[in-house]
């Protein structure tokens, strides 16, 4: 009889290590997934920051190449005019000349 109590009791107290050992497994798990998600939160996170601080440096870049490009377009059109000028100064002065003869 005594035999059988203990055996009773090994089982018992197997069975509570098995069920506390499964309690654990998942408790680990859950953990581990909790901790996934969070990394994979922040990650998503970073990468949002990433794709901003992208766009608003390409954004700045695109507006100093504008600026550049505007000034650069504008010393070319102000040197097309200077050397221009004189030659539609000549142009006019022949037109004229050729006006007054016809008179």
């Amino acid at each position: 009889m005594e035999l059988i109590k203990k055996i009773k009791e090994a089982e018992k107290q197997a069975k509570e290590t098995v069920d506390k050992a499964r309690q654990d497994a998942a408790d680990v798990l859950d953990a581990a997934k909790s901790q996934r998600a969070d990394s994979l939160k922040q990650a998503q996170q970073r990468r949002l920051e990433a794709v901003s601080n992208a766009v608003s440096e390409a954004e700045s870049q695109g507006t100093q190449q504008v600026q550049q490009l505007s000034q650069q377009g504008d010393g070319e059109v102000e040197a097309l005019k200077a050397s221009c000028s004189a030659k539609v100064q000549t142009c006019v002065d022949k037109v004229v000349s050729h006006l007054q003869q016809a008179i």
